[in-house]
């Protein structure tokens, strides 16, 4: 069915035997207090936590957890508050982009001690492992692929049975399937390019990998979003978004799939939200993966893949009986659904062939396979989130502001070159 979906013997016998060590050793502790941070919505993981904190708990006599679902909006600045302050949890969580900047800063434990890693998608080991240190666990990952309503793109006069193979047939699905009013205002888009300025940054890295170039140099010493492959990439991401898209002009939540407000996204929420919200128009959604463009193959073509991460602090006083809280909610397969299903997405540890949740899910099956087969990061760097803020100026320049592509993929390139790369002196891993 899929490659990593089922565990070996030799994988759960070594799982098994470390389990019990780790819980064997958190059920003898006596009075112990576990601070988590854990990421989600109160309505919705909350819940799910409420039900499941107190069965580890009674599994787990002398230990009690307290824990505190944490805004995104504010999680960074709260983790390197408490950092600074010597305050920092039991176990706190993030987005795979920024385990570099917790690793390098030295606020998380060597998971390797604790977990086994052939428990997990390899795909989402490499994303929490910074300089050979396995510094965070993946609690549910998703990959961003191009979807669409293969009805709103046969509607504007092409085939939509295969996935679109390079950039002409992509601009040529969003051109056709773009419709306006009488005053010429956009009223279905034929792509949207997100509400969110990450999505955007995601899309650009893979249109530029997708062109046979790439954002930085194979060391991460030298920002090259400038080179002529990635200023081809620029150059026709303006061309699609000024033809086929109202940037921000549709709630995150949904991308407007489901109304008929949008053709074509590239991002995670067809998969997360439109199956659950929309299932009548389900049957004609398609994935696939970005399409190449003139300087590239098909073979460059990728799919972004990011993960939701947890982890154990350095500085936790109970790191085996942290162990045994995260084994339990984000290793064990029925718990770990529970929480990532809640978002659609996929559990970074390795589900049994036969669960229900890919078994009843086919979507979920298609992610999944996008992301082992074409699924490649964002570059990992300790100032990870600050390089995404640059890019994203310039790309707002590029999209929002009709900014030349060479002027604005040199900026980039020197703003970052400059404030990250040489400041730091640390590559991108």
């Amino acid at each position: 069915m899929f490659r990593f979906t089922r565990r070996s013997a030799f994988s759960t016998t070594c799982a098994a035997a470390l389990i019990a060590a780790v819980t064997a050793s958190a059920a003898s502790a006596q009075d112990t207090v576990l601070r988590m941070w854990f990421n989600g919505t109160p309505e919705a993981h909350g819940t799910v936590l409420e039900q499941l904190i107190p069965e580890f708990e009674a599994a787990n006599p002398g230990i009690t957890v307290e824990y505190e679902i944490t805004a995104w909006s504010s999680y960074q600045q709260q983790i390197a508050t408490a950092a600074a302050g010597g305050t920092l949890p039991d176990i706190i969580f993030g987005f795979s982009n920024l385990v570099a900047g917790f690793a390098e800063r030295g606020l998380l434990a060597d998971h390797s001690e604790y977990f086994d890693p052939d428990d997990f998608v390899p795909a989402t080991v490499d994303l929490t492992t910074w300089n050979g240190t396995w510094s965070m666990l993946p609690t549910w990952f998703s990959a961003n692929g191009l979807s669409w309503r293969s009805d709103l793109i046969e509607a504007g006069g092409n085939d939509a049975s295969e996935a679109p193979v390079d950039w002409d047939v992509w601009l040529a699905w969003a051109e056709g399937a773009t419709v306006r009013d009488d005053a010429g205002n956009i009223t279905q888009l034929g792509f949207y390019s997100s509400s969110f300025p990450f999505n955007r940054s995601n899309l650009f890295t893979r249109m530029v990998e997708g062109n046979g170039g790439a954002m930085f140099s194979d060391d991460g010493m030298t920002a090259t979003m400038n080179a002529p492959e990635a200023v081809e990439a620029a150059t026709f991401f303006q061309q699609l978004v000024q033809c086929c898209d109202v940037p921000r002009s549709i709630e995150a939540d949904n991308v407007g799939l489901g109304q008929g407000l949008t053709a074509m996204v590239y991002n995670n929420f067809a998969f997360r939200n439109w199956q659950n919200e929309f299932p009548d128009v389900l049957e004609f959604a398609g994935l696939g993966l970005v399409p190449h463009g003139p300087s590239g193959s098909p073979e460059l073509s990728g799919a972004g893949l990011g993960a939701n991460v947890i982890g154990i602090t350095s500085t936790s006083q109970n790191p085996e009986a942290a162990a045994a809280l995260l084994q339990f909610l984000i290793v064990e397969p029925d718990n770990i659904v529970q929480l990532a299903g809640l978002g659609g997405s996929i559990p970074g540890a390795v589900l049994p062939e036969d669960h229900p949740y890919l078994a009843g899910n086919p979507l979920a099956q298609q992610y999944l396979q996008l992301a082992l087969d074409g699924g490649s990061a964002d570059p990992m760097h300790p100032n990870f989130s600050e390089y995404e803020s640059i890019i994203n100026v310039w790309l707002d320049e590029l999209l929002l502001n009709g900014m030349d592509p060479q002027e604005a993929m040199d900026s980039a390139a020197a703003e970052i070159q400059a404030e990250i790369i040489d400041r730091s002196g640390i590559g991108f891993n």
